[in-house]
């Protein structure tokens, strides 16, 4: 029997510091509780308000979760994470060490005969032209290998920095805008023959359904704590009760 989850922008904090705050602990208890009868998990972006992997060094702040999710995939769990904007420098240690398939962009694949499609969403609304060019600076290959020149505790709190200040813009941008670019770039992928389209990035979760097709953005789990559900039947967006 297929539970499939999706889940996005947690935005955990790699700061050691926070390893105990209520988003941390919502997180651990909503992976150890799938984990009992998940045969999927994917995470569509911005899972971690900040990742960064140098050669040798990976933010230490995330160890717990990422055990987490280590035991779910030794225990068979399909994992996929897919690319946010705010940890798209995924490298290979998901693959390696983890066995968790990364997508730098979208995400496409069926399941039980029904066709999804997954992207983070940041840079869909139309006339958001600045961070169209701020996205190729950033995930360029040659300006994230000058980024690893910086040693790893200049560079991390450095980027951690720049992560809050980003969350925050793209907060508010999100409030003073509505739906309406992410629900037509849903129905385009209607007509491409996908059934089921879920984003993350807004923050707001959402459900919108044209006859059997459903697109849902994820919301967060810094406020709405939802994620959807989909068991081989139905897809269903819920929110999680610690």
């Amino acid at each position: 029997m297929t539970n499939a989850y999706f889940i996005s922008d947690a935005h955990l904090s790699c700061n050691p510091a926070n390893r105990n705050d209520e988003r941390h602990k919502k997180i651990a208890s909503f992976l150890d509780k799938i984990n009992e009868s998940a045969t999927h998990l994917y995470i569509v972006g911005d899972f971690f308000d900040f990742w960064f992997e140098y050669k040798y060094t990976i933010p230490k702040g995330h160890f717990d979760t990422l055990y987490a999710i280590k035991k779910m995939s030794e225990q068979g769990v399909e994992m996929h994470y897919l690319a946010g904007n705010h940890d798209f420098a995924l490298g290979s240690f998901f693959d390696e060490y983890l066995d968790i398939k990364t997508w730098q962009e979208e995400f496409t694949f069926e399941l039980d005969g029904k066709k999804f499609y997954l992207f983070h969403g940041d840079g869909v609304v139309r006339n958001d032209t600045a961070y169209r060019m701020l996205r190729r600076i950033l995930r360029n290959p040659f300006n994230q290998k000058f980024f690893r020149w910086i040693h790893p505790d200049v560079g991390m709190p450095l980027a951690r920095l720049v992560s809050g200040t980003s969350r925050k813009y793209t907060n508010q941008m999100n409030e003073e805008r509505d739906e309406k670019d992410y629900i037509e770039f849903a129905e385009q992928k209607f007509k491409e023959g996908y059934n089921y389209v879920m984003m993350g990035h807004r923050h707001n979760p959402l459900v919108h359904n044209n006859d059997e097709n459903i697109y849902i953005n994820l919301g967060d789990w810094i406020n709405k704590f939802t994620y959807a559900h989909f068991d081989g039947s139905h897809l269903t967006l819920q929110t999680f009760e610690d």
